[in-house]
């Protein structure tokens, strides 16, 4: 469950029970026999109506919980394949076993995706858009220098390829660890520089 949900699922309660509470409030002060009953019914069904509430809410926020678990460890995937991507355009003698694995562990990072998020404006008829393509820019630039199709693979080559997977890594890592609410830590330890510019395209 994204934050967005849950954020429109906690203002939906807020509203609801503000409701309810005004329409008792107003059937008590109404003066109508009727009203009244109903503002009795409320009264004395306000124990269930809490409990159901408090149940669903319960039920929200585990949901919420095993979402982020979820999103942590797609995460730590995705920071180990690139990882394992950058290690590798860092060798300058690579076999094709090599590329193998870096292809692999891409293609397991990005079906990974599949159980945390859906693809946007997904449906019967259309596919949709795969929610976070700097995946995909990793395993293009990959590809770029598979082995198998070229033989001409300079160490050059593979610095350039490194540069763009870093370079899709940050743009992914911008967007993707919004939905943690991260905060500033209360006692950090920071070093005396100046504040660092963010970069686009690392070098």
């Amino acid at each position: 469950m994204t934050r967005k949900r849950l954020q429109k699922i906690l203002i939906l309660h807020f509203l609801l029970f503000m409701a309810i509470l005004a329409g008792a409030l107003a059937c008590k002060l109404s003066g109508n026999a009727l009203l009244f009953s109903v503002y009795e019914f409320i009264r004395d069904m306000s124990l269930i109506f809490v409990t159901l509430a408090a149940a669903y809410l319960a039920h929200v926020f585990q949901k919420r919980a095993n979402f982020l678990q979820s999103l942590r460890d797609e995460w730590r995937e995705i920071v180990d394949t690139k990882s394992a991507l950058v290690a590798y355009c860092e060798q300058p003698d690579t076999q094709v076993n090599d590329f193998v694995e870096a292809r692999r562990r891409i293609s397991q990072a990005i079906d990974y995706m599949r159980i945390v998020y859906k693809n946007i404006l997904e449906s019967d008829q259309y596919i949709g858009f795969y929610p976070y393509e700097p995946l995909h820019d990793m395993r293009r630039a990959l590809n770029s220098i598979d082995p198998r199709k070229r033989n001409d693979i300079t160490f050059e080559d593979k610095r350039v390829v490194k540069r763009t997977i870093v370079a899709a890594f940050l743009a992914l890592r911008e967007n993707f660890l919004e939905e943690f609410d991260l905060q500033e830590p209360t006692n950090p330890v920071t070093g005396s520089n100046r504040l660092r510019k963010k970069i686009s395209n690392p070098k």
